[in-house]
C-alpha cells in the first residue's frame, strides 16, 4: 500500500491556526510553502519561550539554530527538513535564517526583545518573494519596512497589548508591496481585529474568520 502523502506546510499552520492558515489563501501555490515555513518556524521559536528560566530558553533557541546551520536533509525534524531545502534552492539564505534565530536569541534572553524578533521574522517571510522571482516584477522596491511593522503588529496582537494601526504611510506601502500583498494584509488585519474582539481566540470565532476571508478576497482582486 501506498505510503501516507507528508501534510503540507499549509496544512500544518492551519492545524494551529486557522486564521494564520486563510492569510495564505490567495498568494502562488509556488510560494505559500515557503511563506507558511517561515512562519512555523517563528512561532516554534516562539514556543521556545515559554519558560521562566533564561538558560532554558537560550538552549531551545541554539537548538533550532544548530539544526538549521548543520544543513542535513535528512534531519528527523519535517520542519528543519523543509528549511534546508528552501535554502539549498536558493529561497531562505544563511544570513536572513541567522538573523532570524538571533532576534529570537535576543529575545529569549530579554523579552523586551520579542517584538524586533516578529519584526526580523515578518521581513524574513517578505523576503521570500524577491528570492523566488515570483511576483517581483510587481513589488515597489523592499517590503522591509512595512513587513517590520506588521511584525510589531502581530507581537502585540500575540501578547495581548494593544495593537497600533498602520498609517497612511503605512498603508499605501502595504498596498505597493506585490504578490506578498495579501497575505501582509491578511496578518496585520488579524492583528488588529483579534486585539478588539471579545474572544482571546479568534479561530473559534466563525464571523471573525468569514471577515478575514472577505477582507483577503477584497486585498487580493485590488
Amino acid at each position: 500500500m501506498a505510503g501516507t502523502a507528508a501534510p503540507s506546510q499549509w496544512h500544518l499552520l492551519r492545524d494551529i491556526s486557522v486564521s494564520y492558515a486563510h492569510c495564505f489563501m490567495f498568494v502562488s501555490p509556488a510560494i505559500r510553502e515557503p511563506l507558511c515555513t517561515v512562519l512555523l518556524l517563528a512561532l516554534e521559536l516562539e514556543k521556545a519561550l515559554v519558560s521562566e528560566e533564561v538558560m532554558i530558553r537560550l538552549i531551545r533557541i541554539q537548538w533550532w539554530d544548530d539544526a538549521i546551520s548543520a544543513g542535513t536533509s535528512h534531519h528527523a525534524h519535517p520542519l528543519i527538513r523543509q528549511i534546508i531545502t528552501l535554502k539549498e534552492q536558493g529561497i531562505l539564505t544563511a544570513e536572513s535564517l541567522d538573523g532570524l534565530c538571533e532576534s529570537w536569541r535576543s529575545a529569549a534572553e530579554d523579552r523586551d526583545c520579542l517584538a524586533a524578533a516578529w519584526q526580523t521574522s515578518i521581513a524574513c517571510l517578505a523576503s521570500i518573494i524577491g528570492a523566488s522571482k515570483i511576483g517581483a516584477s510587481n513589488m515597489s522596491g523592499s517590503n522591509d519596512e512595512i513587513a517590520r511593522k506588521i511584525g510589531a503588529q502581530i507581537c502585540q496582537s500575540r501578547t495581548r497589548q494593544p495593537v497600533t494601526a498602520l498609517s497612511l504611510d503605512g498603508r499605501h506601502a502595504l498596498m505597493r508591496s506585490g504578490a506578498i500583498k495579501s497575505v501582509l494584509s491578511g496578518l496585520s488585519f488579524m492583528a488588529v481585529r483579534s486585539s478588539t474582539e471579545n474572544s482571546p481566540h479568534p479561530d473559534d470565532d466563525p464571523l471573525f474568520i468569514f471577515k478575514l476571508c472577505w477582507h483577503l478576497l477584497l486585498r487580493s482582486s485590488a
